[in-house]
């Protein structure tokens, strides 16, 4: 039987390439040849030994490849030979969240894993063979490096609904790096007004080209927030950034009715619990909401924005790194203020 590469977590700051036997599709599957997949900040805490998962692991879910074999009965609109991105997440269609157009929490993803497979997403490989929903079709012009990183983008765009941006409103993103330059993209689009909050100067230099105001928390934060919004406070908050202490102080800079979303995890040796005044919430009608992990309708936005070229996502990548060296990437996107690094196949 055929066989192919694959990269394998063997454990903290281990891994290794194997070989890994070529199953047959079944009837709803597409296999794609893989071009490229990005180091996610998840791959890189499940790599550090942050995350508490399971070894080994397959990592890999930022991934864009070219459609090689196609299933008697799968229903895509890609062809064999188009360009592709994969949208990794299993989604039952059935269950109660899926239904409500909320698959991103779908409560039978992890007992979907079909047999045959890799534990874990499995991108850095040569191949990935996939149920047809996870297939998206790109423009034949799209470039193989960037278009990796459309899975981030579909995350921000889901992290940007979840708040009721208007247009003109004024928008808070805690942190710079490249989630939050990513909100900014999103939120530019939606025609808001942008603040990025930041504590790395270098980070704060490159954000000026996203934001319309860029600050240093570590002055007097409250004064320019209440001096860019005329005292009134931001609209709404998008945390991609910072511990979880900072939460409860953002309530001082936004205003009545505002929405403050949390995108970022917390994977902290103290914890990831922090007090809030519900007072806070009550009197002012704040709410507070999660994000995690795109719907299928955010990746087919996110494949759209990106198809009419929207968005540069060549400002989010360090570097490419062949995939016979993934023991570099790795090594190289765990330092810290790393963008993207992008493993090629």
């Amino acid at each position: 039987m055929k066989k192919y590469k694959i990269a394998k977590i063997q454990g903290p700051n281990n891994i290794e390439i194997n070989d890994w036997e070529m199953p047959e599709l079944y009837p709803d599957e597409v296999k794609v040849k893989i071009s490229a997949c990005a180091i996610c900040t998840s791959d890189q805490g499940i790599y550090k030994g942050a995350r508490g998962n399971p070894y080994p692991f397959y990592p890999g879910h930022e991934v864009v490849g070219i459609v090689e074999e196609i299933g008697e009965l799968a229903a895509t609109e890609a062809k064999v030979g188009d360009k592709v991105v994969v949208c990794r997440m299993n989604r039952c269609g059935q269950c109660p969240s899926c239904r409500k157009g909320e698959d991103n929490r779908c409560i039978k993803s992890r007992s979907l894993h079909r047999p045959g497979r890799p534990a874990g997403p499995g991108g850095f490989s040569e191949y990935l063979i996939v149920p047809d929903y996870q297939v998206f079709k790109m423009s034949k012009d799209a470039d193989m490096v960037t278009s990796a990183l459309i899975e981030p983008v579909a995350c921000c765009i889901g992290s940007v609904d979840k708040a009721d941006v208007q247009l003109g409103d004024t928008v808070l993103v805690i942190g710079a790096g490249i989630m939050g330059l990513l909100h900014a993209e999103i939120l530019r689009l939606r025609g808001a007004r942008i603040i990025i909050s930041e504590v790395d100067e270098e980070r704060r230099k490159i954000a000026e080209k996203f934001a319309d105001f860029v600050i240093d928390p570590t002055k007097d934060m409250e004064s320019d927030i209440r001096n860019i919004t005329d005292g009134y406070g931001v609209d709404s908050v998008f945390v991609t950034a910072g511990p979880p202490q900072l939460v409860p102080n953002l309530f001082k800079y936004v205003s009545g009715g505002a929405d403050m979303v949390i995108y970022t995890s917390y994977y902290q040796p103290e914890g990831a619990e922090t007090p809030i005044d519900l007072n806070d919430l009550h009197y002012k009608e704040y709410r507070l909401v999660g994000t995690i992990s795109p719907t299928r309708y955010d990746f087919a936005r996110a494949v759209s924005i990106i198809n009419a070229n929207r968005i540069d996502l060549s400002n989010f990548i360090r570097t490419t790194v062949p995939f016979e060296n993934i023991s570099k990437a790795f090594d190289m996107a765990i330092e810290p203020g790393s963008y993207r690094i992008v493993v090629t196949m």
